[in-house]
């Protein structure tokens, strides 16, 4: 009886051991791959998700400080507003957008203030060969004291028309010269010192095709616009601080009366006298001005030397934007992120 039950239990030990060795022996159980609609590409895991969607915020930040907003696919809307203030979110997102616009523009004016000295000693000797010889001429100063205040500044809206008008028109032109397909090697230059960077680097597969629909293409017109606008309204300024110190400097009061019959009166500004300063200078100087900033408007876009010292720097800005919004699209889409049609 003992070796029959003795028996009986090895058997079962044995039937015990096959079909443990048997369950190991088949190996572990596959990885599941990411679940449906998790947002992960095959072999991604939750830290590559979460790198790609602080990435995509990061340049979505960096779109919005350099005044391209509608390179970021996120649009601004405006959530839990309160059941009254629903109707007007369309209005509230657009006011958002402007601000953005407003604080772009402020920093955009410091930044170039801080090249005026560049742009004045490019731009100032071609201005001042332009201008030197109207600056001269008996007919000119009579033509610029007849003006009262009121007729002075219609001219000078005028002008800034003049130069508006031009701009729209001859702008959108220039998009022919920027990229509509990239190459990852252009694209990993370009996201050097961004929020990109590393992922540009690292990714083996970037998207190509910048996707520019016409949100993006307004936010590059209105980026040129503003941008040309900024520095032609620095450098009229600076025509005309120029002329009022140069002619209150070489035209003298004897050249003055004879020109006008007596002596012109310093020019009293907020109240206070500026010595040496008639208000005839100053509507010369407007003037000037006027047509000076006219004339770089045009100077800058057509004539190939002007054109590479002062708009050439802007086109690299827009194209390293673009070429920055293939990595961004690269981004949303390891974090699954729908990608624009």
């Amino acid at each position: 009886m003992m070796s029959a039950d003795a028996g009986a239990n090895a058997g079962a030990g044995a039937a015990s051991g096959s079909g443990s060795d048997s369950g190991a022996g088949s190996g572990p159980a596959p990885a599941s791959g990411p679940e449906p609609g998790s947002g992960l590409e095959p072999g991604a895991g939750p830290d590559s998700a979460d790198s790609a969607d602080a990435a995509v915020a990061a340049a979505e930040r960096w779109f919005v400080r350099n005044g391209v907003p509608h390179f970021a696919e996120e649009h601004y809307y405006v959530a839990g507003l309160p059941a009254f203030l629903r109707p007007f979110a369309a209005a509230i997102q657009l006011a958002q957008l402007t601000m953005m616009l407003g604080f772009w523009t402020v920093r955009r004016v410091f930044a170039e203030i801080r090249e005026v000295g560049h742009l004045a000693v490019r731009a100032l000797p071609l201005l001042a060969l332009f201008g030197m010889v109207i600056f001269f001429t008996r007919d000119f100063w009579l033509i610029s004291a007849a003006l009262t205040s009121g007729w002075l500044w219609v001219t000078s809206a005028f002008f800034i028309m003049l130069i508006q008008a031009f701009l729209i028109a001859r702008l959108p032109e220039e998009f022919v010269t920027l990229p509509s397909a990239c190459t990852p090697e252009r694209i990993r230059a370009s996201c050097v010192a961004t929020p990109l960077a590393s992922l540009a680097e690292t990714e083996t597969e970037l998207a190509t095709d910048p996707a520019l629909g016409l949100g993006q293409r307004r936010n590059m017109f209105m980026y040129l616009v503003l941008t040309q606008t900024i520095q032609i309204s620095l450098l009229s300024w600076t025509v005309f601080f120029f002329y009022v110190v140069f002619g209150a400097i070489a035209i003298r009061p004897e050249v003055l009366k004879d020109w006008f019959g007596h002596v012109p009166p310093d020019a009293h500004l907020w109240g206070i006298r500026v010595p040496g300063v008639s208000s005839e200078l100053l509507h010369v100087a407007v003037l000037l001005a006027g047509l000076s900033a006219l004339y770089f408007a045009i100077t800058a876009l057509t004539d190939a030397v002007y054109r590479r010292e002062f708009f050439d720097r802007t086109l690299a800005e827009l194209d390293k934007a673009i070429h920055m919004r293939c990595a961004y699209l690269t981004a949303r889409s390891k974090c699954g992120k729908s990608l624009p049609r």
